[in-house]
């Protein structure tokens, strides 16, 4: 971990609130500068034993600390412990980040991987990552606004999903540009389709800028591995590929 932006990175709203979602910053990012940007994380909870629902997220989340849910969800909504323990080799696949991995090493370092090693994963300090959404998703495993959706239908306010998507998509934009601002990447990959979107669709301040790769989630092999008419028939690892070779290679 190279922790020398974290006075800057301190200083944003959101993150001086809830300081498990400060990025993850390899010790090794400055070689290559590379920030990748995931969705969401979730918290430990399923639909059918809820105890921190949209309402309590709605009136507290965006306020305070919510050190009492942080806490009953030690480690789930933490963004540079995931990250550690994937290097460490304690995560087991992790997709999202083994084959974005993969495809940084055989464009960027020129060093094609076929089966990841241990050692392979501590090619991940040459990365930075965080999740767009500055709050996790509900319920474990579920998309971030299928679990918005989710929670208000149960409670009976189907609006309150609107207007969380709304807040939410809000903060992560303006934390999400900041960022950008302080580590300055040379590459900036979206590897979450929604995320991709809300952000591009929100009018988020580089949504055009020539850094970003828009593509999709390396961890499903129907969208990572699949031609897809959102990409003019490309792979979402074709997407990705592509663009690290116009950032790295051809610029």
């Amino acid at each position: 971990m190279d922790y020398k932006y974290d006075e800057q990175l301190n200083k944003i709203e959101q993150l001086s609130l809830h300081p498990t979602l400060l990025p993850f910053v390899g010790d090794k990012y400055d070689e290559c500068r590379i920030l990748q940007i995931g969705e969401s994380h979730y918290i430990h909870q399923s639909y059918e034993e809820e105890k921190y629902n949209i309402q309590y997220f709605y009136e507290k989340w965006w306020v305070s600390s919510c050190k009492e849910m942080i806490n009953d969800n030690d480690g789930w909504a933490d963004t540079r412990g995931v990250l550690s323990e994937y290097i460490k080799g304690n995560n087991g696949r992790d997709t999202i980040f083994t084959n974005f991995i993969k495809s940084f090493s055989k464009i960027v370092l020129d060093r094609p991987i076929d089966h990841i090693s241990l050692e392979d994963k501590g090619l991940y300090q040459y990365v930075a990552f965080m999740n767009f959404f500055q709050m996790p998703s509900i319920y474990e495993g579920y998309k971030y606004w299928d679990s918005l959706w989710a929670s208000a239908k149960k409670i009976g306010n189907k609006q309150l999903a609107y207007d969380m998507w709304n807040i939410s998509v809000e903060k992560s934009i303006e934390t999400l540009d900041i960022i950008i601002d302080v580590l300055k990447p040379k590459a900036i990959v979206f590897t979450s389709v929604s995320a991709g979107d809300a952000y591009k669709n929100h009018d988020g301040k580089y949504k055009s800028d020539s850094r970003i790769i828009y593509t999709s989630h390396p961890g499903y092999p129907y969208t990572w591995c699949k031609k897809l008419n959102r990409f003019d028939g490309k792979r979402g690892i074709d997407v990705l590929e592509d663009g690290l070779t116009q950032i790295y290679k051809n610029s």
